[in-house]
């Protein structure tokens, strides 16, 4: 199952992946893309990841759901 979202805070490629990796983190999540320009990100799991899910992920970063 497919996620999109959009996230704040994304300015450099360490945002990118630091983003990518605590998303990836959440169970059953297969692939995590994230768009630096846009801000878009597409999660791959095995369920519909929920905003509470990825709020909690990114818990302590300066990314946020927009």
């Amino acid at each position: 199952m497919i996620t999109k979202t959009k996230l704040s805070g994304l300015t450099c490629s360490a945002c990118q992946k630091v983003t990518q990796n605590r998303i990836g983190k959440i169970t059953g999540v297969t692939e995590v893309k994230v768009d630096l320009g846009s801000g878009e990100t597409e999660i791959n799991a095995d369920h519909a990841v929920t905003k509470e899910e990825i709020i909690e992920a990114l818990k302590g970063t300066p990314y946020q759901i927009i």
